[in-house]
């Protein structure tokens, strides 16, 4: 990876030596074998440091779409572009250096704990990971570690340009509203290697190790309910009782399934029952009976009382002995196990939505046409395929675009998405059609104009409030690797079908009824068309190729989110589609 950084600026030896590789290796001193996080990313020995550098790399090869600094003269340009290029290298070193600080405890060979503002760790060392620590506070202390790190002359040279050092400052200190230029591309570069650390990959300039699909769910659970899950709220998905952590079922499952699959994880299984079925063959969650994963329990408290389907978790597979924390003051009673079954959606969708589905999807297995407004030139598929992780043999320009969800070099690469998930799409409809041939309902009920119809303007007005909501508290991520959501030409842009399919994984646990999710979608009304067509095209160009993304532009944004996020300067809308 020093070769690639090399290979990327346009240093002298000397200069490169000076300014890139000394930095690098005061770095390396002070972080010597600690890992990036507990139980996330590079959570091994040596992580942190093989994620600053794999962010050094993104980031350089993201810097190259620029011509910086922004907006500055051409001869300003190259005078200082090295700076800029170079102040990427540092804000990739420093963006979690802190965290070294107020998340770790460095517990020397003698007993005494040592801090990093002492120098470098002095001798043989375990660590500790404070328990009830603040997630965020490292962040306010990563400048406090720039005179190790940077050194004086870094410094005075970064200080040479005012306008960067305060970029790289609000960057590095996790004030990124005001990092502009810089904090965008390290938040990028940042999301490519925590994606690639999250997948597996088996390529490791980053020696990586690759994890059993074990460990990947037992640390999404972790991750989850330390961080993501209301614990012993009302209206929160975890409850925690003395002898075990009980979790809302299916909802605690499906955003474990949606983070996961944000991360890069493609082994997750798709169908909730057999996402059931792998957390309980490893023995991550407890069976109620043979073959029954979920719980019907009364959560109650005082005055109130729910009654509430739940999964049964070991506390001592997210805590330790050390932190675990209070458990809940009122009563969780069992009555037995869900008799509907372990997949349990809630109910959100109607049976003629369900019959919908399987509708298409029979028409799909048996090699019926269906209508899909993207065109076939340039298809788009929720479902990663080989080329759409960072794999060994491409080049890092193909590594960088990849890390995009939906995009799609061409047909081959739907093919190669649908095959990944052809069994378990087979699997599901099978199951899902003997439900809805027992359910009585007629072919009527789904004709346009009927119940069916009307039943998805409410799944319509379903999502609109989801998309809101997740907006709002940016559970859904706008502008980022992976994101459903992006901001173009002053307005939002929904990309399809991920968004749609997002939102089916995250109610019914079943993504592939994303189509009745668009259509309800559209009938709302609130996208633009352009000459009646619905689809419009966003291009994302890379150094040596361009790809696009397919979806939605929002006709009034403000009624999504106020304020409306600046455009994603990756992307440019070219056309519309049919």
């Amino acid at each position: 990876m020093l070769k690639m950084l090399w290979d990327t600026t346009s240093l002298t030896q000397e200069a490169f030596d000076d300014y890139i590789l000394a930095p690098i290796q005061r770095y390396a001193e002070l972080v010597q074998q600690l890992p990036a996080s507990e139980s996330h990313h590079h959570s091994y020995a040596g992580g942190m440091l093989d994620h600053a550098l794999e962010m050094a790399c993104y980031g350089l090869k993201l810097r190259q779409r620029h011509l910086l600094p922004p907006g500055a003269k051409p001869e300003d340009q190259s005078s200082s572009g090295e700076l800029w290029s170079a102040a990427i290298i540092y804000a990739a070193l420093m963006h979690d250096v802190a965290k070294t600080l107020v998340d770790i405890e460095i517990h020397l060979e003698d007993g005494k704990t040592w801090r990093l503002w002492h120098g470098p760790i002095p001798a043989p060392y375990r660590v500790r990971y404070r328990p009830g620590r603040d997630y965020n506070l490292h962040a306010a202390l990563n400048p406090m570690l720039c005179q190790q790190v940077l050194g004086p002359h870094v410094l005075d040279w970064l200080l040479s340009q005012p306008r960067l050092f305060g970029l790289l400052t609000y960057t590095i200190s996790g004030h990124t509203d005001r990092g502009g230029i810089i904090a965008e591309i390290v938040h990028q570069a940042d999301r490519a290697s925590v994606s690639k650390a999250m997948g597996g990959d088996p390529l490791q300039a980053l020696a990586a190790p690759v994890e059993s699909l074990q460990r990947k769910l037992a640390d999404g659970l972790r991750y989850m309910v330390k961080e993501q899950f209301q614990l012993n709220q009302k209206g929160g998905v975890a409850w925690l009782t003395d002898e075990a952590l009980w979790l809302v079922s299916p909802r605690a499952v499906n955003e474990l399934k949606a983070y996961l699959y944000d991360q890069g994880v493609k082994s997750i299984p798709s169908d909730l029952t057999r996402l059931y079925g792998e957390l309980q063959a490893h023995g991550l969650i407890e069976e109620v009976a043979e073959g029954k994963s979920v719980w019907k329990c009364q959560v109650s408290d005082g005055d109130w009382a729910y009654s509430l389907n739940m999964i049964k978790i070991s506390p001592t597979l997210i805590w330790g002995t050390g932190d675990k924390p209070e458990p809940f003051k009122g009563k969780v009673v069992t009555l037995g196990y869900d008799e509907v079954g372990d997949s349990n959606p809630e109910p959100q969708s109607s049976d003629q939505e369900i019959g919908a589905s399987v509708e298409h999807e029979a028409k799909k297995a048996a090699g019926e046409s269906t209508s899909v407004q993207v065109n076939k030139d340039s298809p788009v598929t929720d479902v990663p395929d080989s080329s759409g992780s960072i794999a060994s043999g491409g080049s890092l320009d193909d590594d960088l675009l990849s890390i995009f969800s939906d995009l799609s070099p061409g047909i081959d690469g739907q093919a190669n998405g649908e095959d990944v998930e052809s069994k378990t799409v087979v699997d599901d409809m099978k199951r899902r059609a003997t439900e809805v041939a027992t359910s009585n309902i007629s072919s009527d009920d789904l004709a346009p104009g009927s119940g069916g119809s009307s039943n998805l303007g409410g799944v319509g007005e379903q999502f609109w409030d989801w998309l809101k909501q997740g907006v709002s508290d940016r559970s859904i991520v706008v502008n980022d690797t992976k994101a459903v959501v992006h901001t173009v030409d002053g307005t939002f842009f929904l990309v399809s079908p991920g968004v749609f399919k997002k939102f089916a994984a995250a109610e019914s646990g079943v993504s592939s009824e994303w189509k009745q999710v668009q259509s309800g979608f559209q009938k709302l009304g609130r996208h633009i068309k352009s000459q009646g067509v619905n689809i419009h095209k966003v291009s994302v160009s890379g150094p040596n190729k361009t790809t696009y993304l397919m979806g939605y532009l929002i006709k009034e944004p403000e009624e999504l989110a106020r304020p409306v996020p600046p455009d994603n300067w990756v992307l440019k809308l070219t056309s519309a589609e049919g």
